[in-house]
């Protein structure tokens, strides 16, 4: 919902042929079979039990499916292809050549995982497998890295094992119990960039890398979201611009509400405004986690660029809770596509970090005025694009590079993209983003894979 495009596919199995041969309309809704959030059957067995309040029936096959593999999503981007999810027809194919001798085994995330084996010089990512907090999910996360590992004939003990930096992730805890030669930690946003880079094989050249999206885990325990870096893979990334943070109210649970988002980041703001009465008709719970925030309690701080769109989203009107990630700010990417090109609001850099509270101060004060919310998104987009390029460019002069990097979920708005691009071709600075493998969380382990290469070689190396 609340979305311009559809996603299509042409018939490739020749079940699809015959059901269009025996008088199927001509056009066909089709779904994978699985749960929300749960991994999609495979088994005879698991299906019938699974899917069985949902499937009027089932077309069992002669021969058995040794592997799940879920369909694949994919659309043509501002800067070249762009996977969303990786799976049938992309998985296991290898994604690029390593400059490695040992084998290395990324295990990605927590959401959309997907896991990467690196051997023998070619680096192999798995097909997606999804969110871990699910007991399903997790059992299929097993079953696929023992895959890999007999696929490839891959002895444990010989190999690193690669993993996020948050303690309390499945993915970590799975990576701490497998009995590899050494554990390599690598911080959620610098895995991003470099699956960027290692799509390309470009392994020492110096970038600008910006990496935003929903969460993760920052070297100072805070949940990152916002970030800027310098530096390569071979030499690694150093944090140089973020986000202001701002509260997390209630941790994950703020994602599934933008007016709690809104709630930690409009805190920040000089007499905090109040948003019940017309025209944001926020709902009591604004002011309950308003009470929240003055007393710190179940708060934490994030830099999240992705929180701070589901803020923008409800002061434009999204006060619902979301039923899917990414909601809020598909639907703030849709409103925004109403209006022309806007003015950008104000979004500069002080004390080192992005400050966005100029930018939601004028906001409120345009929606307050009775302007229309179409235009207070676009200049909200606009805004984010002004502010990353002119950072960027600044950072690019500064050492010396023309290459800018972009990666994390917040990358697959095609609208922030096109802003950019705009900039891009008044300037020389060329711009890199993921075709590969996703942006999100499905491509990170990629990253995740290369810069253990890397740190499994140099005990000074820092990732």
């Amino acid at each position: 919902p609340d979305h311009h495009e559809l996603g299509v596919m042409l018939p490739y199995a020749p079940l699809h042929h015959l059901l269009f041969a025996a008088g199927a309309p001509d056009i066909l809704v089709m779904t994978s079979a699985n749960r929300s959030s749960e991994p999609i059957a495979y088994r005879d067995d698991d299906a019938r039990e699974r899917l069985a309040g949902i499937a009027d029936a089932f077309l069992i096959g002669e021969r058995p499916i040794t592997r799940r593999v879920d369909d694949s999503v994919a659309r043509a981007g501002i800067f070249g292809a762009a996977v969303l999810r990786r799976s049938r027809g992309y998985a296991p194919g290898a994604v690029a050549t390593f400059p490695q001798s040992r084998p290395v085994l990324a295990l990605g995330v927590d959401l959309k995982n997907a896991i990467t084996l690196a051997v023998d010089g070619q680096a192999f990512v798995s097909q997606h497998i999804g969110d871990l907090d699910q007991f399903d999910c997790r059992h299929a996360f097993q079953e696929t890295v023992r895959d890999f590992l007999c696929m490839y004939r891959i002895p444990l003990e010989d190999t690193v094992i690669a993993h996020d930096l948050h303690p309390e992730y499945s993915s970590t805890q799975l990576a701490l119990d497998l009995r590899g030669s050494t554990h390599i930690p690598v911080q959620h946003h610098r895995a991003h960039i470099a699956s960027v880079l290692a799509e390309r094989e470009a392994w020492e050249r110096r970038v600008v890398g910006i990496s935003f999206d929903g969460t993760g885990y920052g070297d100072d325990g805070r949940i990152w979201g916002g970030e800027f870096f310098t530096g390569s893979i071979a030499e690694g990334f150093t944090r140089v611009l973020h986000l202001r943070n701002a509260q997390l109210i209630g941790g994950d649970a703020a994602a599934r509400s933008p007016v709690q988002c809104a709630a930690g980041f409009l805190f920040q703001l000089d007499g905090t405004p109040n948003l019940l009465e017309p025209p944001f008709h926020f709902p009591r719970r604004y002011t309950d986690c308003l009470e929240l925030a003055s007393t710190q309690l179940r708060t934490f701080e994030t830099s999240s660029v992705g929180r701070l769109f589901d803020t923008a989203a409800a002061l434009c009107g999204f006060t619902r809770d979301i039923t899917f990630e990414g909601q809020a700010a598909i639907w703030l990417e849709e409103l925004a596509r109403k209006s022309p090109p806007a003015d950008p609001y104000p979004f500069p850099v002080t004390d080192n970090t992005l400050d966005f509270r100029p930018l939601l101060s004028a906001l409120i004060e345009d929606r307050s005025a009775g302007m229309d919310p179409v235009v207070l998104a676009r200049r909200f987009h606009a805004a984010l694009a002004s502010a990353l390029w002119q950072a960027a460019a600044g950072f690019c002069a500064q050492n010396s590079t023309d290459l800018l990097v972009l990666s994390g979920g917040v990358f697959q708005n095609e609208l922030l993209l096109a802003d950019i691009a705009s900039r891009a071709n008044r300037s020389g600075i060329e711009v890199w983003t993921n075709n590969a493998v996703p942006s999100n969380d499905g491509g990170i382990s990629l990253g995740q894979a290369a810069i253990a290469c890397f740190a499994s070689q140099n005990i000074s190396y820092c990732p």
